[in-house]
């Protein structure tokens, strides 16, 4: 394929049973011109057999076999081997629904002073027995107020401009976790960036997902903390947004109850799923 309009990039590590479903997804997309890009990181389930079998009937699915580099260096290699104007990224247990595509590079055609646009999800919870839909800040204002208290997008629904790599923005292979967050905050700092209020991505959190059995939610919420001071002073916001990194700390100790309320507050408009 020559200069696919998407490159979208799915990093997998032990996902054959799920892998089929996140590509069929983007198979499915109303927008014609993309290209399916898949790192696997190292799989020893036979994921990569799966790969083959899709690669070999669909011409617009290819693949990179790597050897265990990790899942922020297998992000950035995926970005460096994308062909398209654009790079959507979708994680590998997850779902796009059929319009996201269409719907973000139509934004980003016509919005030429932003990088980066995101989208509401649907999120199936296993860990906190949710399945609500949410929509996050939609402005470039409200999104950079929101740094400073959580992160505001979910990455199975952003899509961006390759212009962002050629120009040596990309995720940075050190990073142990909150991988996006850390490049999101890079752009953000640098471009606009947007969420769409439709939801166009479905988000599943497993305990059984490798990112989730490795990183607590006590390390999680440190670092948030940190990127969200980072946040308070990038973006230049007012003193007061300080406390809420700081209130991120003790954030895991509240029963999800509470959460959803603190949440609320916090300008994610979340609903009760539907599909």
């Amino acid at each position: 394929m020559c200069c696919p309009k998407v490159s979208v990039i799915i990093t997998v590590y032990n996902e054959k049973e799920l892998i089929s479903r996140a590509i069929q997804s983007i198979l499915n997309q109303t927008l014609g011109n993309i290209e399916i890009l898949v790192v696997d990181d190292g799989s020893d389930d036979g994921t990569a057999d799966v790969l083959k079998s899709i690669a070999s009937v669909n011409s617009n699915v290819r693949f990179i076999l790597a050897d265990r580099i990790g899942r922020a260096h297998a992000l950035k290699l995926a970005c460096e081997e994308a062909k398209g104007e654009y790079i959507a990224n979708l994680d590998a247990d997850d779902v796009a629904y059929p319009e996201r595509l269409k719907l973000q590079t139509n934004f980003l055609d016509n919005n030429l002073d932003h990088a980066w646009v995101g989208c509401g999800e649907e999120r199936r919870d296993s860990q906190r027995d949710e399945h609500i839909n949410r929509v996050y800040p939609l402005t470039d204002f409200e999104i950079r107020k929101q740094c400073a208290k959580c992160i505001p997008y979910t990455h199975s629904g952003i899509t961006f401009r390759k212009s962002l790599i050629d120009e040596g923005i990309n995720y940075d292979p050190t990073q142990p976790y909150l991988i996006d967050f850390e490049f999101f905050l890079r752009v953000a700092k640098k471009y606009k960036v947007a969420n769409l209020p439709e939801i166009l991505a479905c988000r599943y959190v497993r305990n059984e997902s490798f990112f989730q059995s490795r990183f607590k939610t006590q390390k999680q919420n440190r670092r948030l903390a940190r990127f969200g001071l980072q946040s308070v002073f990038w973006f230049r916001l007012s003193p007061h947004y300080i406390v809420y990194p700081i209130a991120r700390l003790i954030y895991p100790l509240l029963p999800n109850l509470i959460k959803k309320k603190v949440r609320a507050g916090q300008g994610l408009s979340e609903g009760k799923g539907t599909t």
